[in-house]
């Protein structure tokens, strides 16, 4: 995509406006249905305690650690295309978000908490591109598109080994098992985890 040199402010402007249209959302629907109103009076301090401790102590660190984080994969996707040269490249294709994916639930299913959950998922997306940089170079150098084809096999192989745990769990951890993979953020009220 191309942008001419009138246009980018007026791009950046529209994505502004969806994002903070994204935020109030989050803010006033879920569980516990608040509407806008009162997310908005939340905001403000207009509200009575229940949107106030719905809307400030539950929903907004939450919303604010989505949009964190959806930054942060942005970020790591920008850095894989520019150092591999290749518009392709990002963490679930070269089998990084697959190895994280499937450390933690082994870590879940053997009942580890919280932070080595975490922990797992670190050393699994490290030891998953380790592993893809390792095969991807052989015997000679490696290419980005050897390294691509590389991680498009390994990120294949690591799904179906999350599909056989997530088959395989006991029924107590596969509530958590599937929250972790859709994207949990109940850690947002829990400063130590959020770093």
């Amino acid at each position: 995509m191309r942008l001419n040199s009138g246009r980018p402010g007026a791009l950046f402007g529209g994505l502004i406006v969806i994002a903070g249209a994204a935020l109030m959302l989050a803010l006033a629907f879920g569980s516990a249905d608040v509407g806008l109103a009162d997310a908005v009076a939340a905001l403000t301090g207009n509200a009575g305690p229940d949107a106030h401790r719905v809307v400030l102590e539950l929903r907004l660190p939450r919303a604010l650690t989505a949009f964190a984080v959806g930054g942060l994969l942005a970020v790591a996707g920008v850095l894989m295309q520019v150092l591999l040269r290749n518009p392709l490249a990002e963490p679930y294709i070269l089998g990084t978000s697959g190895g994280a994916a499937v450390a933690a639930l082994l870590a879940i299913m053997l009942g580890l908490g919280s932070l080595l959950v975490d922990l797992a998922a670190f050393g699994g997306a490290l030891a998953a591109t380790l592993l893809v940089f390792s095969i991807a170079h052989g015997t000679g150098s490696w290419t980005p598109a050897r390294l691509l084809l590389t991680g498009v096999v390994l990120a294949a192989g690591f799904s179906a080994a999350t599909t056989l745990l997530l088959a395989l769990s006991p029924e107590q951890n596969l509530r958590g098992m599937l929250f972790w993979l859709m994207g949990d953020l109940s850690f947002a009220l829990d400063p130590e985890r959020s770093l």
